[in-house]
């Protein structure tokens, strides 16, 4: 059977190196300054709940896909720089754009997205920032532990829309990852009632893995798929 939420808070250590891929292994994610795991999320407060599963990339078995290459490309004129993780005033700005061409429900603030005001995180956390002739056009946050990154936010200026920032993002968290010597790098969940998270697969299929929460394993996404994982939750809802 699907189990509630569950919430964890940090110690005085953190969640940071072991500790943090120890949690992620257990299907854990960030939220603020807390871990938590859950199978369902929300669209809009009114919605229905949508069964999500967990995924991760295997990194030692990624071989991009021809949609990725084609996306570093395209954005192959953009200047990438990575860096301890800070939110700016520019930064708010182009979060402030975001919020408002996007079309389901998460924090107006970027703040409220990441940090609990007046406390000290308790991650590893690391930013992206992408600009294109020193224009900030897109920044993507993640969490790093000792053989793993968490991807944890990913925004850009609705003008780029055509060069799939987002993605691009994932593909340099990947880089990042894979020159960190990393296992596996957490890319957030899938479901099985919407396509809005199918993104996630993008940049080698056969390299993620998903979360089984009854079992509590990963296994290859691709010995389930969309049918397979709908067919699990119907089985775990009845059981």
């Amino acid at each position: 059977m699907f189990g509630p939420p569950t919430y964890i808070s940090a110690s005085e250590s953190g969640f940071k190196g072991a500790s943090l891929d120890a949690y992620l292994q257990q299907g854990y994610y960030r939220m603020q300054h807390q871990l938590f795991t859950t199978n369902y999320t929300q669209f809009h407060m009114e919605s229905y709940a949508l069964p999500v599963f967990w995924l991760r990339l295997d990194l030692k078995k990624v071989r991009e896909s021809s949609t990725a290459k084609k996306i570093r490309k395209k954005c192959a004129g953009l200047t990438v720089t990575v860096k301890p993780a800070e939110i700016n005033e520019e930064v708010r700005e182009l979060y402030g754009l975001y919020w408002e061409y996007i079309n389901f429900i998460t924090s107006d603030r970027c703040e409220d997205y990441l940090h609990e005001e007046n406390s000290v995180n308790p991650f590893d956390s690391w930013m992206i920032e992408v600009r294109d002739a020193g224009r900030l056009v897109a920044v993507g946050y993640f969490d790093q532990g000792e053989k793993s990154i968490a991807g944890i936010l990913n925004f850009f200026h609705p003008e780029y829309h055509s060069y799939s920032l987002g993605k691009f993002l994932i593909l340099q968290k990947l880089d990042y990852a894979i020159a960190k010597g990393c296992t596996y790098y957490y890319t957030g969940y899938l479901s099985t009632a919407t396509e809005k998270f199918d993104y996630k697969l993008f940049p080698d299929i056969d390299a993620v893995e998903v979360f089984l929460p009854i079992e509590k394993r990963w296994v290859p996404y691709q010995h389930y798929g969309k049918d397979g994982l709908e067919d699990y939750v119907m089985r775990g809802i009845e059981c």
